[in-house]
């Protein structure tokens, strides 16, 4: 069982839609994997939020750009045997059918989902406090009452021109993190600061703290150094306050020179 949290800041665009792209995948996964039709109904509200999140950025481009800069990357790691050989093959591989899956793309995955009428009238529903409800939309509850198997594979025929995508930008925070190691510190009190290497430009920032301990960091990073304020939520409000005693920490800074 995993004692650790793991709270990560990217300080790059690029990387932040890239962990917003997973942050959807696994929340379409997880919710389509539950039984009743409450989980369905938030994997299709989580498939068209994926929609629109592909539709308002050039999020193929990005990925494209970053896989590229990734071979080098781990080209530059086996070169200095900062990775081991089958690990590198791994990881090569991977980056280089992303990148054909995504040159196959030939329009806008979010195309499927907007050429959908049953699909669009779901998403003019949502922008509706209760407005997908059933009453409104029985062709709603039709679908949902169909046998589970048969509408886990109508969804995910939906999400499939996504897949690309989600798996680029999976294989890209895998090899950051992967490739990037945890160093142990102790703050100030709350405070901690660490002043940053200019050469290297840091896009994802990650810290390790124990689970049940009622504290999170509040992450500011720049070009010249990093800062965290440690906090801890307390009362029915959860308001939150800096601690007052020192804590030891897991830190991990991911970035290519």
């Amino acid at each position: 069982m995993n004692e650790y949290i793991i709270y990560e800041q990217p300080t790059a665009e690029n990387i932040r839609n890239f962990l917003k792209c997973e942050y959807l995948y696994e929340k379409y996964n997880s919710t389509l994997a539950q039984e009743d039709i409450w989980g369905i109904k938030s994997s299709i509200s989580t498939l068209l939020e994926m929609s629109d999140f592909c539709q308002r950025i050039s999020l193929k481009l990005e990925l494209l750009k970053e896989l590229e800069k990734n071979i080098l990357y781990l080209d530059d790691l086996k070169n200095n045997d900062f990775i081991d050989l089958a690990k590198y093959d791994n990881f090569l591989t991977e980056v280089k059918r992303c990148i054909a899956n995504l040159n196959d793309i030939e329009s806008s995955p979010s195309k499927s989902i907007v050429d959908n009428d049953f699909l669009m009238q779901i998403k003019n529903k949502l922008n509706v406090p209760a407005g997908d409800n059933f009453f409104d939309m029985p062709s709603y509850l039709n679908l949902l009452s169909s046998n589970k198997s048969s509408i886990v594979d109508t969804i995910n025929l939906w999400c499939l021109p996504f897949n690309p995508l989600f798996e680029s930008s999976k294989i890209i925070l895998d090899i950051k993190r992967r490739n990037a190691k945890f160093e142990i510190f102790t703050s100030n009190k709350s405070f901690f600061e660490k002043k940053l290497d200019k050469e290297i430009k840091i896009d994802l920032v990650r810290i390790k703290l124990k689970k049940n301990i009622n504290i999170f960091p509040d992450i500011s990073v720049n070009r010249q150094n990093i800062n965290v304020i440690f906090k801890t939520s307390y009362g029915d409000s959860r308001l939150s306050r800096a601690i007052s005693d020192n804590i030891e920490f897991e830190l991990s800074l991911s970035g290519i020179k």
